[in-house]
């Protein structure tokens, strides 16, 4: 069992004060203090450490070589050999110091965190809802109205004004409407728009304008726009419904739908697994029910440390 998200950021802060070589005889008397304060603190303090000692293991150099194989021709050969752990533990250490979809808080107009869901009413009385982990701008003028998705999903209830279209943007997508109801999910690569009301007009950076009705659904991939498709609700907009539902997608998938209602990085160790695939209905506020059908029911091991969640095939 881990500590809460709360208590693992101070034990972060603290852990890395004590190993700055700046910290005084009163810092560290400071942290002995907060860490004694309760059992929940000992943990965190805990979870930390244990996290920090894996990096230790990864980042560690392999033992001496015999004299006669230390040659000069062998120094890029072995430098490459321990490039591969070096780097996972640098992204270990990225993943644990800066939380998941923290950047994305920090400047958008609106914001969720993992496993949120919120609902805005705009100044024109356009309504959207968030999913968890999202992040969006608004901008309003005269003649326009402009939705910046730089991350996540949201549903779009666009309040009807012929004078001012109703933009949004996200990765490679180009959407306009002047009043209809639209989901937009972008996860930092592929973009696709589910229409459930009206008419929405999509582009990409090339291609020209493609209407997209109600009960249609259409993927930019690649930055390009690709051909319209029949909409699956019961999938695509299975999140407004509080439910995730999976139909043989690849695991790489899966887990990045569970990033957005846990705070929890994921990791693959192993790249084959990757592709392995997950069928099946669960709740959308239930992520760890997901890891157990995985566990169970896919040849996967994972590894829960505070803040990650590594996968590595069994």
């Amino acid at each position: 069992m881990t500590a809460d998200s709360s208590l693992l950021a101070q034990a972060r802060e603290w852990h890395v004060l004590l190993h700055s070589g700046r910290a005084t005889a009163a810092d560290r008397a400071a942290a002995s203090a907060w860490r004694c304060t309760s059992p929940a603190h000992e943990q965190a303090a805990m979870d930390v450490e244990r996290l920090w000692a894996l990096l230790g293991q990864l980042g560690e150099q392999p033992a001496s070589e015999p004299a006669a194989a230390q040659v000069r021709p062998l120094r890029r050969r072995r430098s490459l050999r321990w490039a591969v752990p070096l780097a996972s533990a640098a992204l270990l250490v990225l993943a644990l110091w800066l939380p998941q979809g923290a950047w994305m808080s920090w400047n958008a107009d609106f914001a969720t965190a993992p496993g949120e869901i919120r609902s805005v009413e705009l100044e024109d009385g356009s309504i959207l809802t968030l999913n968890g982990a999202t992040a969006l701008d608004w901008t309003i003028s005269e003649g326009r109205r402009e939705i910046r998705l730089y991350r996540g999903e949201a549903d779009f209830q666009v309040a009807k004004d012929s004078t001012r279209p109703f933009f949004v943007e996200a990765g490679p997508a180009r959407i306009r409407v002047t009043g209809t109801r639209f989901d937009v999910d972008y996860d930092g690569q592929d973009v696709v728009l589910a229409v459930t009301q009206g008419q929405v007009q999509a582009s990409d950076a090339q291609a020209q304008p493609l209407l997209v009705g109600a009960s249609q659904q259409v993927r930019w991939s690649g930055e390009r726009l690709q051909p319209l498709q029949a909409l699956d609700a019961r999938q695509q907009l299975a999140w407004q419904r509080g439910k995730l539902v999976f139909r043989a997608q690849p695991l790489s998938e899966v887990f990045t739908e569970l990033e957005r209602s846990q705070r929890q990085r994921v990791i693959f160790l192993d790249q084959s697994v990757r592709d392995l695939k997950v069928t099946g209905v669960f709740a959308h506020d239930d992520p760890q029910a997901v890891l157990r059908a995985i566990e169970s029911n896919l040849p996967v091991r994972l590894v829960r440390l505070p803040g990650l969640l590594l996968v590595s095939r069994s």
